[in-house]
């Protein structure tokens, strides 16, 4: 699977750049308008680990379990990291391993998509109804009530954490939230 927009790209970056947030903030699509923008090249774990495994992340998670799953985004994420083109890569379900967050903090920028989660809660139901209820996490979809993102925001704290750069995107499309990434991007060193 090539990656996303790898042609000559108006902008250079020091590190690769990694987008991550809560699950339903959008990391994935705010990616494409950003490589799009950019010209920088661009890589989404989820979709690497499926077609390296030749099944969708939801079938993959009930076979190998979410630890499983979890080893996989780790393993794509660091192989990523360690290529010598500087890209932007985003986290959705796939979440990575605690081994993954040296790896993080010493090589490449994060940058924590926020939303608010009655965003999220909307997002994830429009999921389920779309896709049909399937495991993550331990944590069965929809999900109903901010209580209920409580366990994945706890999951994903260490690594937003660290972020490098925090973008509050509110409600905002990924096409607007692409800017304030962009007009991030002249902070990172």
């Amino acid at each position: 699977m090539s990656d996303y927009y790898d042609h000559h790209p108006r902008l250079v970056l020091s590190r690769p750049v990694v987008l991550a947030g809560e699950l339903g903030c959008g990391a994935a699509a705010i990616g494409h308008h950003v490589s799009s923008r950019s010209g920088i090249s661009f890589a989404e774990v989820d979709r690497l680990i499926e077609h390296e495994a030749g099944s969708a992340l939801a079938r993959l998670a009930f076979e190998i379990g979410p630890h499983g799953v979890a080893a996989r985004a780790t393993a794509t994420l660091e192989r990523l990291v360690r290529q010598p083109a500087r890209k932007i890569v985003a986290l959705g379900s796939a979440w990575p391993d605690e081994r993954a967050l040296g790896l993080l903090r010493d090589h490449t920028h994060v940058v924590h998509v926020r939303r608010p989660n009655a965003y999220l809660l909307q997002r994830l139901a429009a999921e389920a109804l779309r896709s049909g209820d399937w495991i993550l996490d331990g944590l069965a979809l929809p999900l109903r009530s901010e209580a209920d993102l409580k366990p994945l925001h706890e999951r994903r704290a260490p690594l937003l954490g660290e972020a490098s750069i925090v973008v509050d995107a509110g409600g905002r499309d990924e096409s607007r939230v692409a800017g304030l990434v962009l007009e991030a991007f002249d902070h990172l060193t």
